[in-house]
């Protein structure tokens, strides 16, 4: 196995639809959610060590401790549930911004399982993966499955979608977040009780036109109420003329998809001079993690 540092990347995940359609006896809401890929990128960057240590740098820092970074938190639970004695270094450069329903940090967990589970030379399963992974985090399903799919449950209920329509977007962050337990308890806190949840939708639309008729988030209205600007962001990109704006996850981005790509640039850079303080990005969706092509490169002797 290779000893050099390997760096691969972690790729930002968007919700076209979430639906709360239960709850568990202890709490975890039952979710229905379409989601997919979007080309903004963590960076994380592994050398194994001949020892048992795991250390992880984080730049710009998400914790006051690195030892409570979900990337940490993950290795070392990978670690000892298999009983490796190797360690590892792990330098994680963030770019997906944090609390902002893009699932940064659980696409860096899942990362960090599907690159230690091949330097590690665990042959760990992904069944087995999965049942790890949906312990430390909701989303880290979807990053191990390593394509666009339908998640269901509280995210470990996988139906692959390869064949979703690539959708040219504008991804917009705010400068503010929410915590994903924040948004959902105060969803709870504000239903009716007495209002049953409402059954999953029975089809799934693999075509752009019913994909569009299909974009919903239950959770948008009440982050909204918790963060109005998303609003703002929402009514920004329906301004640039984007054909549909939907909230990521328990927000706060807001994703506008267009037409087509060939105005994404210069729209995303009008949105900058008009709101200096939004980070702004622009690309189309895709359906395959990044993960499986870049380790082919790394057996191959290519260096990433």
């Amino acid at each position: 196995m290779p000893a050099q540092p390997l760096t691969f990347a972690a790729p930002a995940k968007i919700n076209l639809a979430l639906r709360i359609v239960g709850r568990r006896p202890d709490g975890y809401h039952l979710l229905w959610t379409i989601m997919t890929f979007f080309p903004l990128y963590d960076r994380l960057t592994f050398t194994l060590l001949d020892h048992e240590q795991i250390s992880v740098h984080c730049e710009p820092p998400v914790t006051d401790n690195p030892q409570e970074n979900l990337v940490w938190r993950t290795a070392r639970k990978l670690q000892q549930e298999s009983g490796c004695r190797q360690g590892v270094a792990i330098d994680l450069v963030k770019q997906i911004p944090h609390g902002a329903g893009l699932g940064g940090g659980s696409s860096d967990a899942a990362l960090t399982l599907l690159v230690l589970n091949r330097l590690w030379q665990l042959k760990q399963p992904l069944p087995q993966l999965l049942q790890l992974g949906v312990s430390l985090g909701a989303d880290i399903p979807i990053f191990l499955g390593e394509m666009a799919a339908l998640a269901e449950g509280i995210g470990e209920r996988l139906t692959p979608l390869p064949h979703l329509p690539s959708l040219p977007m504008i991804l917009i962050h705010p400068g503010c977040s929410l915590a994903t337990a924040t948004v959902f308890r105060q969803w709870h806190a504000t239903r009716d009780p007495l209002q049953p949840y409402p059954t999953a939708p029975a089809t799934l639309p693999t075509e752009r036109q019913p994909l569009l008729h299909c974009l919903h988030n239950d959770l948008q209205s009440t982050a909204i109420s918790l963060q109005p600007e998303i609003q703002t962001v929402q009514a920004a990109l329906q301004q640039q003329g984007a054909v549909a704006t939907l909230m990521s996850g328990s927000g706060t981005s807001v994703f506008g998809i267009f037409n087509d790509d060939k105005e994404l640039n210069h729209i995303a850079q009008q949105l900058r001079q008009r709101h200096g303080h939004w980070r702004i990005f622009s690309g189309c969706s895709f359906n395959q993690h990044p993960f499986s092509s870049a380790w082919e490169s790394v057996i191959r002797g290519v260096n990433l």
